[in-house]
């Protein structure tokens, strides 16, 4: 089934590129997503949800994130999901590199 066109946006409305993130940012960033992994954490328990469940849940609710992105940014979908994949790989492989901490 073939998509209707968007209709275009006056000048006046059309946003900013998706901008990179700010080095000012990465520590109000980096203290969010320890908050959402909190939350995440104790939910998961609470519901008892298997870990493709918790992973299931935050892909659905970044796919809702990017997709708010992207109808507010001329650049359409393509450059909002580069930009996802850059960062899901860039934290993966830090936090597979990072040596776990146990207590014993």
């Amino acid at each position: 089934m073939k998509k209707p066109p968007r209709k275009p946006r006056p000048a006046s409305a059309k946003s900013e590129p998706l901008a990179t993130p700010e080095v000012g940012e990465a520590r109000p960033a980096a203290r969010l997503a320890r908050a959402v992994m909190l939350l995440v954490d104790e939910h998961a328990a609470a519901y008892r949800l298997t870990q493709g469940g918790v992973l299931g849940a935050l892909t659905l609710a970044l796919g809702w994130a990017a997709a708010g992105v992207a109808r507010g940014s001329d650049q359409g979908f393509d450059p909002i999901l580069d930009f996802i994949v850059r960062q899901l790989r860039q934290a993966a492989s830090a936090e597979i590199a990072r040596r776990p901490f146990t207590l014993h």
